[in-house]
C-alpha cells in the first residue's frame, strides 16, 4: 500500500510538471542537423500560424475556408444549427485561448446562429477536433485538421486539396 501511494505521489509530482510547451519554445529559431548525420531532424521555429472557417450544427464539422501554419491560429466557428455547439482543439497548446478562456480551456462555443471565434496555438501535424457537448462527438462531431509546417507545404495542400488545405472526407 505504501509503495502504492509513493509512485502515485511521484507520478503526480513528474505530471505537475509536464506543459504542453516547453519554456521559450514558442520563441525559439529554427535549427538544421550537420549534413550527413543520422538520427537528427532539423527543428521547425514556430510560424506565422493563419485562419480557419469552419461551420458547425447537429452534428458536424465542415471546414469551409482557410489554411494554417504552425503559431497562433485564429478560429471562426459559425453555428448553423439550432443547438448549442463547441469546438474543441484536443491537445492544444497552453495558453491557446478561445473566448478568453486558457491554459487548457481552449474551447469555443455558440448558441445557433450566433459564432464562436478565438485562437489556439497549434504546432505541425493532424488534430483531432471535437464537440465536447455531451453525446455531440458521438453522433459525429469529430473531424481532424492538418496544420502545416511551412507556408510552402501549406501552399502544396492548398493547390492539391481546394481552398481548406484539408481532405475531402473532413465533415464528421
Amino acid at each position: 500500500m505504501r509503495r502504492s501511494l509513493l509512485g502515485f505521489a511521484a507520478a503526480g509530482l513528474l505530471l505537475a510538471g509536464c506543459s504542453t510547451i516547453p519554456a521559450g519554445a514558442a520563441d525559439a529559431e529554427g535549427l538544421e542537423c550537420p549534413p550527413g548525420t543520422e538520427g537528427c531532424e532539423s527543428i521547425q521555429p514556430v510560424g506565422p500560424g493563419g485562419e480557419l472557417e469552419v461551420e458547425m450544427g447537429e452534428f458536424y464539422f465542415e471546414w469551409v475556408d482557410g489554411i494554417a501554419v504552425t503559431g497562433d491560429v485564429d478560429v471562426i466557428a459559425p453555428n448553423v444549427g439550432n443547438d448549442y455547439h463547441n469546438i474543441e482543439f484536443i491537445g492544444a497548446a497552453d495558453g491557446s485561448s478561445f473566448m478568453g478562456g486558457t491554459d487548457g480551456d481552449a474551447v469555443a462555443g455558440s448558441m445557433g446562429g450566433e459564432t464562436a471565434e478565438g485562437n489556439v496555438l497549434l504546432f505541425p501535424g493532424e488534430w483531432t477536433v471535437i464537440c465536447n457537448v455531451p453525446g455531440h462527438r458521438e453522433a459525429g462531431m469529430e473531424t481532424t485538421v492538418t496544420i502545416y509546417a511551412t507556408e510552402d507545404e501549406a501552399q502544396e495542400a492548398l493547390e492539391e486539396l481546394g481552398p481548406t488545405g484539408q481532405e475531402a472526407d473532413m465533415v464528421g
